[in-house]
């Protein structure tokens, strides 16, 4: 009896951690990476979709409920206060994840408290349920990349709903200039029937992300999928860090942010500018701009990586006022 209780406990260790990797792989393949000041809060939001899902299948179905606990052997004094405490946890945790969803939008874009505690309900309920069907679709879409021992990266951008075609336009012609010819389609349909669950229940509870319909650029040897808060690249090794080199060359002046903090996404809206005033033929306009620019990089306190893209940004405005 022992060792058969061993060997079970073995599996759902084992099955525990299965299930985390599938649903670390089911937020990111729903959500993109989110900008890491606000990870913590996509986090919070996920993971108290699922807890709401789990207290109400407690309390619904008793026995279902027991069973869970017996995996964390309260004490005696507690067992009576358990399906209590999962009732109240399915009347309070929609609240908190409605109140955590408007942590990963601007201060600016946030709905009223009440509101936000309110939309947290149906949005809960779509979450939990997305969560659940990705987390059955990640591995099977993460071992079709593993059987053509493809990799992933992901190029951080935002993308405004607004723009969202007209930057997957100019991905696809900074591509084909680097000599990859893709053809622009849906997302898997993996992908859009949980999106669409999604935007049933919530509607913009996500500041209008989930409103955006998925889409990809496909080649034979690469794919780009388009988050509004990430850009996932998958192909061969080889392939992709082609594919990446020629998006850093050619994708620098977008419609996209190329960066997530707010300071960084002010200077990017200055290097427009500047773009605006070099097309406008306003070469004094243009180089008080980048001047001003150059200052506030020396300044600016971000990630090196979003240095690196202004920076980028910056030395490719240069080349252009120069030519």
């Amino acid at each position: 009896m022992a060792l058969v209780q061993a060997l079970l406990a073995m599996v759902f260790r084992s099955a525990g951690k299965l299930l985390n990797t599938a649903f670390g792989w089911a937020t990111v393949l729903l959500f993109g990476r989110v900008p890491e000041d606000r990870q913590i809060y996509l986090s919070g939001v996920a993971f108290g979709s699922v807890l709401w899902l789990i207290a109400l299948v407690g309390v619904a179905f008793p026995g279902i409920g027991a069973f869970l606990v017996s995996f964390v052997s309260p004490p005696d004094w507690v067992k009576p206060w358990i399906r209590i405490a999962m009732l109240v946890a399915v009347v309070i945790i929609p609240a908190l994840v409605g109140w955590l969803s408007t942590r990963m939008v601007d201060p600016e874009d946030r709905p009223k408290t009440l509101r936000a505690i309110a939309r947290g309900y149906p949005y809960t309920i779509g979450l939990a349920l997305t969560l659940l069907i990705m987390t059955v679709f990640a591995p099977l879409m993460k071992t079709r990349d593993l059987l053509r021992r493809w990799t992933t990266e992901h190029i951080p951008v935002i993308i405004p709903p607004e723009h969202y075609a007209v930057v997957v336009d100019e991905i696809h012609r900074a591509l084909a200039a680097g000599g990859l010819a893709t053809t622009p389609r849906q997302a898997p349909w993996m992908l859009r029937a949980p999106t669409r669950i999604l935007t049933w229940f919530a509607g913009r509870s996500l500041g209008g992300s989930t409103d955006v319909p998925l889409q990809r650029l496909v080649a034979d040897t690469i794919e780009v999928l388009l988050h509004p808060s990430d850009l996932v690249l998958s192909g061969r090794e080889k392939d992709a860090a082609h594919a990446r080199a020629v998006l850093a060359e050619r994708l620098t002046v977008t419609h996209a942010y190329l960066t997530w903090t707010k300071e960084a996404n002010e200077v990017e809206d200055e290097i427009r500018r500047a773009w605006a005033d070099l097309e406008a033929h306003r070469a004094t306009a243009a180089a008080e701009r980048l001047t001003a620019i150059e200052r506030k990089l020396h300044e600016l306190t971000v990630p090196y990586e979003e240095w690196e893209a202004l920076f980028r940004q910056r030395v490719r405005s240069l080349f252009r006022r120069a030519a």
